[in-house]
Protein backbone atom coordinates (compact mmCIF):
# COMPACT_ATOMS: atom_id res chain seq x y z
CA UNK A 1 0.00 0.00 0.00
CA UNK A 2 1.59 3.24 -1.01
CA UNK A 3 1.68 5.57 2.16
CA UNK A 4 -0.11 9.44 1.23
CA UNK A 5 1.76 12.42 1.60
CA UNK A 6 2.07 16.05 1.59
CA UNK A 7 3.25 15.82 -2.12
CA UNK A 8 0.59 13.13 -3.31
CA UNK A 9 -1.29 14.49 -6.57
CA UNK A 10 -3.97 12.30 -8.75
CA UNK A 11 -2.63 10.41 -11.61
CA UNK A 12 -3.31 11.90 -14.73
CA UNK A 13 -5.26 10.89 -17.57
CA UNK A 14 -4.08 7.57 -19.20
CA UNK A 15 -1.92 9.27 -22.21
CA UNK A 16 -2.04 8.06 -25.59
CA UNK A 17 1.15 6.20 -26.31
CA UNK A 18 1.82 3.84 -29.28
CA UNK A 19 4.37 1.34 -27.77
CA UNK A 20 5.55 0.85 -31.39
CA UNK A 21 7.27 4.14 -30.76
CA UNK A 22 8.56 3.45 -27.38
CA UNK A 23 12.24 3.33 -27.27
CA UNK A 24 14.48 1.90 -24.81
CA UNK A 25 17.17 4.70 -23.74
CA UNK A 26 18.69 3.50 -20.70
CA UNK A 27 19.04 0.48 -18.41
CA UNK A 28 21.66 0.07 -15.96
CA UNK A 29 23.29 -3.18 -14.87
CA UNK A 30 22.59 -2.60 -11.28
CA UNK A 31 19.50 -0.43 -11.09
CA UNK A 32 16.06 -1.67 -10.92
CA UNK A 33 14.81 0.81 -13.54
CA UNK A 34 14.64 1.38 -17.08
CA UNK A 35 14.04 4.82 -19.45
CA UNK A 36 11.28 4.64 -22.06
CA UNK A 37 11.20 7.65 -25.05
CA UNK A 38 8.13 8.03 -26.48
CA UNK A 39 5.63 10.86 -27.80
CA UNK A 40 2.43 12.28 -26.70
CA UNK A 41 0.65 15.52 -27.61
CA UNK A 42 3.36 16.19 -30.24
CA UNK A 43 5.95 16.13 -27.51
CA UNK A 44 8.76 14.13 -26.85
CA UNK A 45 8.49 12.76 -23.40
CA UNK A 46 10.32 9.91 -21.26
CA UNK A 47 8.35 7.13 -18.77
CA UNK A 48 10.79 5.90 -16.08
CA UNK A 49 9.38 2.20 -14.88
CA UNK A 50 10.50 -0.69 -13.18
CA UNK A 51 12.40 -3.59 -14.62
CA UNK A 52 10.14 -6.43 -14.96
CA UNK A 53 12.14 -8.63 -12.28
CA UNK A 54 10.84 -5.48 -9.90
CA UNK A 55 7.60 -4.54 -11.36
CA UNK A 56 5.73 -6.84 -8.71
CA UNK A 57 7.46 -6.20 -6.04
CA UNK A 58 5.89 -3.56 -3.24
CA UNK A 59 9.22 -2.30 -2.06
CA UNK A 60 10.52 -1.08 -5.25
CA UNK A 61 6.63 0.13 -6.39
CA UNK A 62 6.77 2.30 -3.29
CA UNK A 63 10.14 3.87 -4.04
CA UNK A 64 9.16 4.56 -7.78
CA UNK A 65 5.85 6.27 -6.21
CA UNK A 66 7.95 8.49 -3.92
CA UNK A 67 10.34 9.59 -6.69
CA UNK A 68 7.32 10.87 -8.60
CA UNK A 69 5.47 12.47 -5.60
CA UNK A 70 8.88 14.05 -5.07
CA UNK A 71 9.47 15.32 -8.38
CA UNK A 72 5.89 16.25 -9.41
CA UNK A 73 6.19 18.63 -6.40
CA UNK A 74 9.12 20.73 -7.62
CA UNK A 75 8.20 23.34 -10.57
CA UNK A 76 12.02 24.58 -11.29
CA UNK A 77 14.02 25.36 -14.93
CA UNK A 78 16.62 23.65 -13.28
CA UNK A 79 14.78 20.55 -12.46
CA UNK A 80 13.51 17.70 -15.14
CA UNK A 81 9.71 17.96 -14.71
CA UNK A 82 8.07 15.25 -13.77
CA UNK A 83 4.68 15.72 -15.71
CA UNK A 84 2.42 12.66 -14.55
CA UNK A 85 1.79 9.04 -13.20
CA UNK A 86 0.80 6.37 -15.73
CA UNK A 87 0.44 2.73 -16.55
CA UNK A 88 1.41 1.52 -19.74
CA UNK A 89 0.69 -1.55 -21.14
CA UNK A 90 3.70 -4.15 -20.95
CA UNK A 91 5.63 -1.66 -18.70
CA UNK A 92 2.90 -0.81 -15.44
CA UNK A 93 3.03 2.27 -13.19
CA UNK A 94 5.60 4.68 -14.89
CA UNK A 95 6.80 8.18 -14.17
CA UNK A 96 6.24 10.56 -17.37
CA UNK A 97 9.05 13.21 -17.36
CA UNK A 98 10.31 16.21 -19.72
CA UNK A 99 12.71 14.70 -22.68
CA UNK A 100 15.90 17.00 -22.32
CA UNK A 101 17.69 16.85 -25.22
CA UNK A 102 21.11 17.47 -24.02
CA UNK A 103 24.34 15.34 -22.35
CA UNK A 104 25.48 14.83 -18.77
CA UNK A 105 27.20 17.36 -17.03
CA UNK A 106 30.76 15.02 -16.78
CA UNK A 107 30.78 14.61 -20.46
CA UNK A 108 29.37 18.65 -20.96
CA UNK A 109 32.68 20.02 -19.36
CA UNK A 110 34.95 17.99 -21.20
CA UNK A 111 33.61 19.71 -24.12
CA UNK A 112 33.68 23.19 -22.90
CA UNK A 113 36.67 23.26 -20.33
CA UNK A 114 38.13 26.31 -22.16
CA UNK A 115 35.39 28.53 -21.82
CA UNK A 116 35.82 29.18 -18.14
CA UNK A 117 32.53 32.31 -18.22
CA UNK A 118 30.02 29.68 -19.80
CA UNK A 119 31.50 26.71 -16.52
CA UNK A 120 30.71 29.19 -14.21
CA UNK A 121 27.40 30.53 -15.18
CA UNK A 122 26.82 26.66 -15.46
CA UNK A 123 28.06 26.09 -11.77
CA UNK A 124 26.04 29.12 -10.47
CA UNK A 125 23.19 27.98 -11.96
CA UNK A 126 23.45 24.42 -10.35
CA UNK A 127 23.42 26.01 -7.04
CA UNK A 128 20.07 27.56 -7.84
CA UNK A 129 18.55 24.84 -8.47
CA UNK A 130 19.61 23.09 -5.42
CA UNK A 131 18.50 25.50 -3.68
CA UNK A 132 14.94 25.71 -4.55
CA UNK A 133 15.29 22.14 -3.98
CA UNK A 134 16.15 22.36 -0.94
CA UNK A 135 13.79 24.86 0.34
CA UNK A 136 11.18 22.77 -0.51
CA UNK A 137 12.54 20.71 2.03
CA UNK A 138 13.56 17.83 -0.10
CA UNK A 139 17.33 16.47 -0.07
CA UNK A 140 18.66 14.82 -3.23
CA UNK A 141 21.40 12.50 -1.85
CA UNK A 142 22.54 12.12 -4.81
CA UNK A 143 24.38 15.14 -6.33
CA UNK A 144 26.82 13.29 -9.14
CA UNK A 145 27.65 14.42 -13.00
CA UNK A 146 25.25 11.68 -14.12
CA UNK A 147 22.40 13.86 -12.37
CA UNK A 148 23.12 17.08 -14.24
CA UNK A 149 21.90 17.11 -17.57
CA UNK A 150 23.37 20.52 -19.78
CA UNK A 151 20.82 21.04 -22.58
CA UNK A 152 22.47 20.76 -26.08
CA UNK A 153 20.78 24.39 -26.78
CA UNK A 154 21.51 27.06 -24.50
CA UNK A 155 23.22 24.89 -21.61
CA UNK A 156 20.67 24.99 -19.15
CA UNK A 157 20.68 22.91 -16.04
CA UNK A 158 18.75 19.72 -15.43
CA UNK A 159 18.63 18.16 -12.39
CA UNK A 160 17.11 14.57 -12.77
CA UNK A 161 16.95 11.34 -10.79
CA UNK A 162 15.67 12.07 -7.41
CA UNK A 163 15.17 8.38 -6.83
CA UNK A 164 17.05 8.34 -3.24
CA UNK A 165 16.02 11.79 -2.09
CA UNK A 166 14.14 12.35 0.66
CA UNK A 167 11.63 14.75 1.86
CA UNK A 168 10.71 15.43 5.11
CA UNK A 169 6.85 14.68 4.96
CA UNK A 170 7.55 11.17 3.09
CA UNK A 171 7.92 8.39 5.59
CA UNK A 172 10.35 5.98 2.84
CA UNK A 173 13.60 6.92 1.44
CA UNK A 174 15.77 7.79 4.94
CA UNK A 175 18.15 5.31 4.17
CA UNK A 176 21.65 5.60 3.61
CA UNK A 177 22.08 6.56 -0.15
CA UNK A 178 24.55 8.27 -2.29
CA UNK A 179 27.15 7.34 -4.78
CA UNK A 180 30.65 6.56 -3.88
CA UNK A 181 33.21 9.50 -4.38
CA UNK A 182 30.53 11.89 -4.09
CA UNK A 183 28.50 11.05 -1.16
CA UNK A 184 29.17 12.55 2.06
CA UNK A 185 31.24 10.75 4.93
CA UNK A 186 28.39 11.10 7.30
CA UNK A 187 26.20 9.47 4.78
CA UNK A 188 28.01 6.38 3.97
CA UNK A 189 28.64 6.31 7.34
CA UNK A 190 24.85 5.82 7.79
CA UNK A 191 24.35 9.38 9.60
CA UNK A 192 21.12 11.45 8.36
CA UNK A 193 21.59 13.60 5.20
CA UNK A 194 21.07 17.18 5.55
CA UNK A 195 21.72 20.26 2.94
CA UNK A 196 25.12 20.21 3.94
CA UNK A 197 25.59 16.65 2.31
CA UNK A 198 24.63 17.90 -1.09
CA UNK A 199 26.94 20.55 -0.78
CA UNK A 200 29.62 17.58 -0.09
CA UNK A 201 28.69 16.33 -3.20
CA UNK A 202 28.63 19.53 -5.48
CA UNK A 203 32.12 19.90 -3.81
CA UNK A 204 33.36 17.09 -5.35
CA UNK A 205 31.51 18.63 -8.68
CA UNK A 206 33.38 21.68 -8.71
CA UNK A 207 36.88 19.78 -8.33
CA UNK A 208 36.07 18.37 -12.03
CA UNK A 209 35.09 22.24 -13.03
CA UNK A 210 38.71 23.44 -13.03
CA UNK A 211 41.21 25.20 -10.58
CA UNK A 212 39.67 28.44 -10.68
CA UNK A 213 37.34 26.84 -8.29
CA UNK A 214 38.94 24.97 -6.02
CA UNK A 215 39.11 27.01 -3.46
CA UNK A 216 35.56 26.72 -2.79
CA UNK A 217 35.06 23.30 -3.96
CA UNK A 218 37.71 22.55 -0.86
CA UNK A 219 35.22 24.18 2.09
CA UNK A 220 32.17 22.37 0.49
CA UNK A 221 33.95 18.94 0.91
CA UNK A 222 35.46 19.31 3.76
CA UNK A 223 35.44 16.20 6.27
CA UNK A 224 33.63 17.62 8.97
CA UNK A 225 30.15 19.33 7.77
CA UNK A 226 30.53 21.34 10.33
CA UNK A 227 33.60 23.02 8.23
CA UNK A 228 31.23 23.00 5.02
CA UNK A 229 29.33 26.24 3.57
CA UNK A 230 25.57 25.45 5.48
CA UNK A 231 23.26 26.46 2.40
CA UNK A 232 23.92 26.90 -1.62
CA UNK A 233 23.20 30.31 -1.29
CA UNK A 234 26.38 30.53 0.82
CA UNK A 235 28.11 28.27 -1.82
CA UNK A 236 26.59 30.71 -4.37
CA UNK A 237 28.25 34.02 -3.00
CA UNK A 238 31.52 32.31 -2.60
CA UNK A 239 31.48 31.60 -6.09
CA UNK A 240 31.03 35.14 -7.32
CA UNK A 241 32.81 36.74 -4.81
CA UNK A 242 35.77 34.50 -5.80
CA UNK A 243 35.29 35.53 -9.42
CA UNK A 244 35.04 38.94 -9.00
CA UNK A 245 38.02 38.88 -6.61
CA UNK A 246 39.75 37.18 -9.86
CA UNK A 247 38.72 40.11 -12.13
CA UNK A 248 40.07 42.88 -10.02
CA UNK A 249 43.05 41.15 -9.22
CA UNK A 250 43.91 41.36 -13.38
CA UNK A 251 42.60 44.63 -13.61
CA UNK A 252 44.88 46.22 -11.43
CA UNK A 253 47.94 44.40 -12.62
CA UNK A 254 46.81 45.19 -16.46
CA UNK A 255 46.37 48.80 -15.06
CA UNK A 256 49.58 48.33 -13.56
CA UNK A 257 51.45 46.49 -17.02
CA UNK A 258 50.03 49.98 -18.78
CA UNK A 259 51.66 52.28 -16.44
CA UNK A 260 54.74 50.53 -15.94
CA UNK A 261 55.55 50.18 -20.48
CA UNK A 262 53.98 54.17 -20.41
CA UNK A 263 56.54 55.53 -18.62
CA UNK A 264 59.20 53.18 -19.81
CA UNK A 265 58.08 54.20 -23.30
CA UNK A 266 58.31 58.25 -22.47
CA UNK A 267 61.85 58.12 -20.21
CA UNK A 268 63.06 56.24 -23.02
CA UNK A 269 62.07 58.55 -25.83
CA UNK A 270 63.61 61.40 -23.65
CA UNK A 271 67.22 59.50 -22.87
CA UNK A 272 68.77 60.56 -19.43
CA UNK A 273 65.92 58.28 -17.85
CA UNK A 274 67.29 58.91 -14.08
CA UNK A 275 67.06 62.79 -14.64
CA UNK A 276 63.57 62.47 -16.24
CA UNK A 277 62.19 60.62 -13.67
CA UNK A 278 63.07 62.51 -10.84
CA UNK A 279 61.79 65.37 -12.43
CA UNK A 280 58.88 63.48 -13.37
CA UNK A 281 58.22 62.94 -9.53
CA UNK A 282 59.09 66.18 -8.41
CA UNK A 283 56.36 67.75 -10.73
CA UNK A 284 54.04 65.54 -9.31
CA UNK A 285 54.87 66.72 -6.14
CA UNK A 286 54.86 69.98 -6.47
CA UNK A 287 51.41 69.75 -8.12
CA UNK A 288 50.24 67.90 -5.10
CA UNK A 289 51.25 71.26 -3.06
CA UNK A 290 48.18 73.67 -2.21
CA UNK A 291 48.82 77.16 -3.83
Amino acid sequence: MIQSSAFFYEPSPLPQVDESQLEKIYESDGGHCILLKGHRNDRVVVYKALKEAYRDDPVYQRMLRREYEIGVSLKHPGVCEVMGWHTLPGYGDCIEMEWVDGCELGEWLKMHVGDKQLVFSVMLDICDAVSYIHRKQVIHKDIKPENILITRVGSHVKIIDFGLSDAGSILTGKDPAGTVNYAAPEVLAGGVADERSDIFSFGRILLQAGPAFSGVARKCSAEDPQKRFKTFEEVRKALVDKSTATVLRWVVLIALVVVVAGLWMYLNHKGSSSRLFLDAVEQVRQSSIPS
